[in-house]
């Protein structure tokens, strides 16, 4: 009853609320947030939080620009419109996603509803956008939403593997003279001594704890933006001003990509505009690996910070880019760490600490290597699936299509991620039909059993091992390959040309110049394969 509510609410909103123009301009950077008082709609905080936004009433307070989507933020106790318009670059399908508390928003594209009011912090919506011109874009937030915490808008354009920030520069409103420049949020929070209103960190493995002023942050201030293969990118809600300083227990496992390691972060007033930024080269950075002395090293600002924090030998290669990606494309910092696989890091923020001149956009982009060819991904379709045992069975096709062809998440063969539960006490399983390529195969999983969408989309035999396999490239200790069409590998760190032949959907040989062949093995989710009976010869996927 409640979504039927909501549904019908926002199509009553698409009637009647006037949408943004284009056409007028001038254009400013960032979007305007307006703040409206709690509505009597939401009187009954235990049942009622949406209100439709045309119903929203007389804003309240001074409209407000925000910079960033991720997150944006407004008064808790009140509800919130961010809006402007989004530059569309180039043609093509864009996802969008959205989190908040509760997942109590909505976001509009073009006056289209894209990501409803409570469709799941994990629902992820695709739509076709045209180049050349700004759309219309609207996020909303609620009473009941958490607004100090904020709401989290991420896309995926074209071209691009996962969900990210949107940048900055893509965001606009429309100029009309009644916001001045003196209220924009950054230049507040400068004038109120402010190096950072929030952290970004890129980790790998991650951060056990973080403190300030030798008090640990609360894990209600941290949010996991991104996890990649074990590497880790966070955001903590933390105001830093000179005098404070900040402890980051990181840890590194240094038997995973050939010890490879990356810890990087910076401190934020707004999307390219840092308070202060990771880098061994400044005294503000210390370490410790001692854990004898760790109590005093967090409780006590000025303690261990002789000992200096050192450049990474070995850093993960994809580190800066995340960091990038989710800080800026003007960082101008620098991955360190201490002298151990676990080890605490200390950045203290001295009197006129020096504000770090974010790096020209061209020549970011200039020292960015482009992506490599992508593996190939087939469409499939799910037929039908049947959940139980006997003949007591359910079927929970439209709730596979939706962990498989939508979502392309994992789930388990259970009865909470299946919805239903035919047979209460007894062991079940799960029978699929899918078709892929145009070829049609059934599969059947067992009670508890955990189902990757790789299990679906990834080669299903030698011959698609022998389609996907081409123009991807590897890593190992050694060095570096890629495999091409003609069977043969080329790579840094290996001599000659290795030829390669796919034995199974998981299972390739490798014939070596010298004549020595070798028969590997991919994980689950190929983006790993390890030599039979050498765990130490294993490459990862670059990407």
């Amino acid at each position: 009853m409640m979504k039927t509510f909501i549904l019908l609410s926002l199509a009553l909103c698409l009637r009647t609320a006037a949408p943004l123009s284009a056409d007028t301009g001038p254009f400013a950077p960032g979007l305007i947030v307006t703040e409206y008082p709690r509505h009597a709609l939401q009187a009954n905080e235990k049942d009622n939080f949406y209100v439709p936004l045309d119903q929203l009433g007389q804003p309240i307070g001074e409209k407000y620009i925000t910079e960033s989507l991720t997150p944006w933020k407004w008064e808790t106790e009140r509800n919130a419109v961010a809006s402007g318009f989004l530059e569309i670059e180039v043609d093509g399908d864009y996802s969008f996603s959205t989190h908040s508390f509760y997942d109590r928003n909505l976001l509009m594209i073009q006056g289209e509803v894209v990501c409803a009011f409570r469709d799941g912090d994990d629902t992820v919506v695709t739509i076709p956008l045209k180049k050349g011109g700004r759309v219309s874009i609207i996020s909303a937030g609620f009473v009941g939403g958490r607004g100090a915490s904020g709401i989290h808008v991420r896309w995926k354009p074209p071209g691009q593997a996962e969900l990210s920030p949107i940048p900055a520069r893509l965001l606009s409103h429309v100029d009309d003279g009644s916001l001045k420049p003196k209220i924009v949020e950054k230049e507040m929070k400068r004038s109120n001594g402010l190096l950072a209103t929030h952290l970004v960190t890129v980790t790998d493995d991650f951060v056990v704890e973080a403190y300030k002023n030798g008090v640990r942050i609360q894990e209600s201030q941290r949010t996991l933006l991104n996890e990649i293969f074990g590497a880790t990118v966070e955001r903590m809600a933390v105001d830093v001003r000179p005098g404070d300083w900040l402890v980051f227990h990181v840890v590194n496992n240094h038997l995973r990509w050939g010890g490879a390691k990356y810890f990087a972060v910076a401190g934020m007033l707004g999307t390219n505009d840092f308070g202060f930024v990771s880098d061994p080269a400044s005294e503000a950075w210390s370490v410790c690996d001692d854990p004898d002395d760790v109590r005093d090293f967090i409780r006590r600002r000025d303690e261990g910070t002789e000992i200096r924090a050192s450049p990474i030998a070995k850093p993960w290669e994809e580190g800066d880019e995340h960091m990038r990606q989710n800080a800026g494309v003007g960082f101008p910092g620098k991955s360190l760490w201490g002298g151990g696989a676990s080890t605490w890091i200390k950045f203290v923020a001295r009197k006129n600490h020096p504000k770090p001149a974010t790096l020209p956009v061209k020549e970011v982009t200039q020292s960015v290597p482009k992506a490599i060819l992508k593996q190939t991904r087939w469409p499939v379709q799910i037929l039908y699936g049947m959940y139980g045992s006997g003949d007591k069975n359910a079927d929970v096709t439209l709730r596979l299509k939706e962990y498989v062809e939508t979502k392309k998440e994992w789930f388990a063969v259970t009865p909470a991620a299946l919805g239903i539960d035919p047979i209460p006490y007894w062991n079940k399983s799960l029978w699929i039909a899918y078709v892929k390529d145009g070829v049609r195969r059934e599969v059947r999983r067992y009670e508890n059993e955990h189902v990757l969408p790789e299990s679906f989309y990834g080669p299903q035999d030698a011959p698609e091992l022998t389609k996907w396999l081409p123009e991807t490239r590897w890593r190992a200790e050694k060095g570096e390959l890629q495999f091409h069409a003609d069977h043969t590998a080329t790579g840094y760190g290996f001599e000659g040309l290795p030829q390669w032949e796919a034995l199974a959907n998981n299972k390739m040989r490798i014939t070596w110049a010298d004549g020595r062949k070798a028969v590997y093995f991919f994980d689950f989710t190929w983006s790993s394969f390890r030599e039979e009976g050498n765990e130490k010869a294993t490459f990862h996927v670059m990407k």
